[in-house]
């Protein structure tokens, strides 16, 4: 793990952030006293942040404001591409889906929005204490908890091992592995480069999508930068393009595109 410390905004955060600190391993300070590298910061009464103290810049996880509920609001529904990808047809519920590369749950949450149930899997401690501080603080918006009532799950654990173990088979699973990032937005940047810097690049991928062939009991989607080479030498059934991505569709029943 990339991260140099825990650090607690005030009093009432102090022993969360302790007890994290201590799970882990890690050094727990004042927000003040923040040296240098990553710091995960506590608050009692604001978001959990992801701190670089070098570039003085922090992420969070927001699902009820900011670019996440302007996609929400004004994202085109049905016509996206990513629903497109996982499947979604008039006259068919929408499908189970396990997004196994979790990170900040962006496509997690336009997935739910679309009627789906979600399993998030997300291995960083770190990503997974952002993620669950945003699911908590959601969970009093009234559409939000339509959200968790159809399943928003979040499973902080290694997504391989996750998978071979499991018997409920999801009928799509979501791929989305760590690239260097093309966007030009500010915001989206940031992320990435806080994640990057955090957690490196996916070395697993490849070994993912194989054990994701053998699980998902439709398809297995997943996400490409635009150009990029296939996750593997294993050929997807089709292809779905936006303007800046791709998503690789396998098919596991074979069924029409």
């Amino acid at each position: 793990m990339s991260l140099l410390s825990v650090a607690y905004q005030d009093i009432e955060s102090l022993a969360v952030a302790k007890a994290f600190a201590e799970q882990h391993q890690l050094d727990c300070v004042r927000e003040g006293d923040i040296k240098t590298g990553l710091a995960l910061v506590f608050s009692s009464s604001s978001a959990t942040t992801l701190f670089d103290k070098e570039k003085n810049i922090s992420i969070h996880v927001d699902f009820l404001s900011g670019d996440l509920a302007h996609r929400q609001k004004y994202g085109g529904g049905r016509g996206q591409s990513i629903a497109k990808a996982i499947g979604l047809k008039p006259g068919r519920n929408p499908p189970s889906v396990i997004d196994a590369t979790a990170g900040l749950g962006r496509d997690a949450f336009v997935l739910a929005n679309l009627g789906c149930s979600l399993t998030l899997l997300e291995q960083s401690p770190v990503v997974a204490e952002l993620l669950q501080d945003g699911i908590e603080r959601a969970g009093e918006d009234e559409n939000f908890q339509q959200i968790l009532k159809r399943g928003f799950k979040l499973i902080n654990q290694n997504s391989i091992d996750y998978l071979e173990k499991l018997q409920d088979y999801p009928e799509v699973i979501y791929l989305d592995p760590m690239f260097p990032e093309r966007k030009k937005t500010a915001s989206v940047k940031k992320n990435m480069q806080l994640l990057q810097k955090l957690l490196g690049h996916d070395e697993d991928s490849r070994t993912l999508l194989e054990i994701a062939l053998n699980r998902a009991s439709r398809r297995v989607v997943v996400k490409r930068p635009k150009g990029a080479p296939a996750l593997s030498e294993h050929k997807p059934d089709y292809q779905v393009e936006s303007k800046k991505m791709r998503y690789d569709i396998y098919l596991v029943q074979r069924e029409s595109a």
